[in-house]
Parts: C-alpha cells; sequence; structure tokens
C-alpha cells in the first residue's frame, strides 16, 4: 500500500515505466522476462543487505546474491534438486563465511541475515519464476498475477486514503487500514476475475482463487518487510524509484505471494 507521503505524480510515472519494462520483456519472451526477474529480486535482496549494517548486522552480501540467483536460475531450467541443494547449502555456506575475523560477535546474526534475505527474496523470486516456466501460459500468468498484486495496492491505497479510520496493524504500519485493505480485496479480485479468464484458459472460478490469494497474501507482505524496516530504522528500502521507494519496496507482495499463487496454478494447469 502507498505511503501517503509519497508524491502521487512521480508514483504514476514510475509505475508507467515499470509498466512499460514488462511490456517489453513480455514482447521478448520468457528469457528476457528471467533476466528482467533476476535483476529486479538481486537489486531488492541487495537494497535488504545493504540496509542491514546499520544496525550492526553484517549479513553475506556477494554469497547472498550468488544463491538468490541459484535458486532462481534452477526454477527457470526446472531442476527441484538444484533447489534443495541451494536451500541446504546457504545457512551451511553463511555460517563458514561467518567464522571468518570481524564477524565472530555477530556471527548468528550475520548468517540469520543473509539466511532470511535468500529465503524470503530468493524464495520469493524462484516461485515467481516457476510461474513464468509453467507449460503454455507461464508467462501470462506471472503478469496477470503481477497485475492483481497490483490493483491490491492500488485500490488500497485510494480506498484506504478517502476511507480509512480504522488502524490495521498500528504498532508495524500506521498508515494501513482496515478500509484500505477491503478496498485492496475487491480491488485485487476484479482484475483477477476480469483478465486471468479473457487472456488465459482459466475459468472464472480459478481466477477468483488466485485473486483471493492476492487479496489475503499481499497486504500481509507488506507488513512483513514494514515490520523488517521498522527493525532497520528505515522508511524505505532504498530510493531507486520516485515516489515509491526502493525495489523491495515494489515487490514486497508478489515475493510473499509468489509461492502460494505457484502451488495454485502449478495444480490447475499440470
Amino acid at each position: 500500500m502507498a505511503d501517503k507521503g509519497r508524491s502521487l505524480a512521480q508514483a504514476v510515472a514510475t509505475s508507467l515505466f515499470l509498466l512499460g519494462l514488462v511490456i517489453a520483456c513480455y514482447l521478448l519472451g520468457r528469457a528476457a522476462f528471467f533476466v528482467l526477474a533476476a535483476a529486479v529480486i538481486l537489486f531488492a535482496f541487495f537494497e535488504l543487505m545493504d540496509a542491514a549494517p546499520r544496525k550492526g548486522r553484517g549479513p553475506h552480501i556477494v554469497f547472498g546474491l550468488a544463491c538468490c540467483f541459484a535458486l532462481m536460475l534452477a526454477a527457470y531450467l526446472h531442476r527441484p534438486d538444484w533447489l534443495l541443494a541451494v536451500a541446504a547449502a546457504t545457512p551451511a555456506g553463511c555460517l563458514l563465511l561467518s567464522l571468518q575475523p570481524g564477524h565472530t560477535a555477530t556471527a548468528a546474526d550475520d548468517a540469520a541475515w543473509t539466511v532470511l534475505g535468500v529465503a524470503w527474496i530468493g524464495g520469493g523470486g524462484a516461485a515467481a519464476v516457476s510461474i513464468l516456466v509453467l507449460p503454455g501460459e507461464g508467462l501470462k500468468l506471472l503478469i496477470l498475477f503481477m497485475l492483481a498484486a497490483a490493483a491490491d495496492d492500488i485500490s488500497a491505497y485510494f480506498v484506504g486514503t478517502a476511507f480509512g479510520r480504522h488502524r490495521l496493524a498500528p504498532s508495524i504500519s500506521p498508515s494501513k487500514t482496515w478500509e484500505g485493505f477491503a478496498g485492496g480485496v475487491a480491488g485485487a479480485l476484479v482484475v483477477a476475475a476480469i483478465l486471468i479468464p479473457l487472456w488465459t484458459t482459466l475459468g472464472v472460478a480459478q481466477a477468483l482463487a488466485v485473486g483471493a490469494i492476492v487479496a489475503v497474501l499481499a497486504p500481509l507482505g507488506d507488513l512483513a518487510e514494514s515490520l523488517v524496516k521498522r527493525e532497520l530504522g528505515v522508511k524505505d528500502s532504498g530510493r531507486l524509484l520516485p515516489g515509491h521507494g526502493g525495489m523491495l519496496d515494489r515487490l514486497d507482495a508478489i515475493i510473499f505471494c509468489a509461492p502460494a499463487v505457484f502451488l495454485l496454478l502449478h495444480f490447475m494447469v499440470s
């Protein structure tokens, strides 16, 4: 959900730029979309790791970036065995790196923050790539899922701004309201129910199931990121996207929803 303190004009301009980038990669095909997905996920991971030292953490950034990319590549190549290997190697590698001088005082924290970033951001990215490579309509389904998540965010912002009175989670994110949450639910369901049957072979009931997952999990993903940012003492994950903050601020809902959406779509299209 967008922050009321940000420039709406900047946010709209940035959103249009991102939409154009998505359309261009769609026209170029799955490989181009994978490159785009990998780039934004790696940047989002870097944002989180770059903020961690402000609170005395020393995450293993290069190793974590390599693990994130490996997870996404394994998903793109349909190699679940590689996914398991990377998932097992990530905590072990982080602990080994924490044995270096300079990390011993905060070894567990350094390893834990890196593992969290890889599992949360890299894992969510791998799930999104798994949607991308679903047989037949994977690329379309990924884009439509992203549009449903965007609709949830936009609807929540405008409804929350106009009618928001009851705080959803005041200790985590004071600007979010139950009214905004309801608006987001409506936005996600409507966009999914209209666009998914229009552009794919899935029916309205299946589309509503996708929309329902997004409606429930997208705001939770937003709150999860707010919780992490609050602990790190930052307002935005970065400054890359004017009007939106950082890359992780734009991806928080998508990476949180992607595993559940992938599991649902996997059974629907297989």
